[in-house]
């Protein structure tokens, strides 16, 4: 090998040594505070646990447990509210964010101050939102001042304790407090495409709503797979805005119980009137809801990889 060949390696090998050098800290902090963890979580869900204590072996009595009544009930009742979370947040935060963004491609005219009033919620954090939507829809509070005042309602607003009401409220909330996102991604999205091809469309005789739908939406799959993807993650781990308006037991009556709000419970031992710790049966949950999470981001993926289209 010559002298020249073995001068040009020693300089690549220093070079991925040097970008090791830089990622390396980013790796151990990403290893011990996900990964660890993570592995922790799997470990310990077939194991049998008292108290903080592990025990012995178990295998999948844990994930039996969890099935089986009345675990399964609250499990149940914690996925159906996850999964209507995320269709509200795909009809009301991302189908809005989309028609918004789409009026504001073809409004020019004061777009970066609307996307700004758009995006300014999503600067809070959830815990604020929820505190202050709290007090709003408190009774004697703002909203219920407002709707009397304007005779759309009488009397004491106690949406937050109906719990024909209370899920849907927070979906709205979540909906309005990262709406700026989706509006982002989109407007960014829809500036990727040629003004020609809506132009073309146009002189064809297609109106907005056709355009809309045959050109902007399969054009903006990247943009959609992003937004579906990340709200499906945030989605089922949804928790903060939960705990702060209604409590860790999903009030009233569990009707707005998530799976992060019964994994709260399990683990921190708020689960039934004893509320005894349940460090096996939290794994168990932890575990499923990472094979839940895990499973639905490879199909959403792999389903928008393969709807994507060329401009």
């Amino acid at each position: 090998m010559s002298k020249q060949r073995i001068a040009y390696e020693r300089v690549a090998i220093g070079r991925h040594l040097t970008a090791l050098l830089f990622v390396l800290p980013a790796l151990l902090v990403y290893g011990l505070f996900v990964l660890y963890p993570l592995a922790v979580s799997l470990w310990g869900s077939v194991f049998e646990w008292r108290g903080l204590r592990q025990l012995g072996f178990s295998g999948l009595s844990n994930f039996i447990r969890l099935f089986a009544f009345p675990n399964g009930e609250r499990l149940g009742g914690a996925l159906w509210h996850n999964a209507a979370w995320f269709a509200g947040i795909m009809l009301f935060q991302n189908g809005l964010g989309l028609l918004f963004a789409y009026a504001l491609f073809w409004s020019r005219k004061g777009a970066a101050f609307f996307q700004s009033v758009f995006f300014f919620p999503a600067v809070l954090s959830p815990v604020i939102v929820g505190a202050l939507w709290r007090l709003l829809l408190a009774p004697n509070g703002a909203v219920e001042w407002m709707l009397n005042g304007l005779g759309l309602h009488e009397g004491r607003l106690t949406v937050l304790g109906d719990s024909s009401w209370a899920l849907w409220i927070l979906i709205a909330i979540d909906a309005w407090n990262w709406m700026g996102l989706p509006v982002l991604v989109f407007t960014a999205g829809l500036r990727q495409i040629s003004y020609e091809v809506f132009e073309a469309a146009r002189i064809d005789g297609a109106g907005q709503t056709r355009m809309l739908f045959t050109i902007a939406m399969p054009l903006l799959v990247p943009a959609l797979s992003s937004v579906t993807t990340l709200s499906f993650i945030n989605t089922f781990n949804q928790f903060d805005i939960v705990y702060v308006m209604q409590g860790v037991q999903g009030n009233p009556s569990f009707s707005t119980d998530t799976l992060v709000t019964y994994f709260y419970r399990l683990a921190f031992g708020a689960e039934g009137s004893v509320g005894i710790t349940d460090i096996g049966l939290a794994l168990a949950l932890g575990t499923l809801l990472f094979l839940v999470l895990t499973v639905g981001t490879m199909l959403m993926l792999r389903g928008f990889e393969r709807a994507s289209v060329q401009p």
